[in-house]
């Protein structure tokens, strides 16, 4: 089945005829963004012609969405909208009228550019401060991480040196609590004396002790 352009498509127009017909429609519907034009077709009577009214209604279809995305000059849709009122078709054959309007679509078009650059600019300046503040949030981020992590080692770098002098420790007293054990075990006579005296004292001791073992056995 070929492929239908526009609304009114006939089983007699060709794929051909069906393009072209749309592409005169979307052609004549653009036009009618133009006051100017708008003077010229009620000064000549257009207007009038019933036939010519109902052919403005069936070109509504232009503000659907599949076919509005083709206009290049959507206010088109605006005056197609007021083409539908006897009343402003009326009043649209006057040059006077025809000139206010005039005049007011290009103040339109004006406030609009100008409107349209400040919301560029703006939505321009908000994103660049939200890169700004999510570039901040970073650093802050960053400058944390860096913090815990350097807190973090100097903890267990500490929890290290302790646990160091802790087994130092440990040891110190298992090695004295050793000594004692073994100096307790040992006869008296065959302790170390750590004390010089205790020594001198000690030998002194040993030698009356043989002394008198020898007096006793002459």
């Amino acid at each position: 089945m070929a492929k239908m352009y526009g609304k009114g498509k006939t089983a007699i127009e060709s794929e051909e005829q069906q393009k072209r017909r749309w592409q005169i429609e979307l052609e004549f519907v653009q036009c009618l963004s133009n006051p100017n034009y708008l003077n010229f077709l009620a000064q000549r009577g257009y207007f009038k012609d019933q036939s010519f009214i109902n052919y403005l209604k069936y070109l509504q279809y232009w503000k659907e969405p599949d076919y509005a995305k083709y206009l290049m000059y959507p206010m088109c849709l605006y005056f197609l909208d007021l083409l539908q009122y006897e009343h402003f078709r009326r009043e649209i054959v006057n040059s006077q009228c025809c000139k206010f309007i005039d005049d007011q679509a290009i103040l339109q078009w004006q406030h609009y550019t100008r409107k349209r650059m400040k919301l560029i600019e703006s939505a321009a300046a908000a994103q660049q401060q939200q890169q700004q503040q999510q570039q901040q949030q970073q650093q802050q981020q960053s400058n944390g991480s860096g913090g815990m992590e350097a807190a973090l080692a100097g903890d267990s770098g500490s929890m290290m040196m302790g646990t160091a002098n802790g087994n130092d420790n440990s040891m110190g007293n298992a090695n004295a609590d050793i000594g004692l054990i073994v100096a307790a075990g040992m006869p008296r006579d065959t302790q170390v004396m750590t004390n010089p005296q205790q020594q001198q004292q000690h030998q002194q001791h040993n030698g009356l002790a043989s002394a008198n073992i020898k007096l006793e056995m002459n």
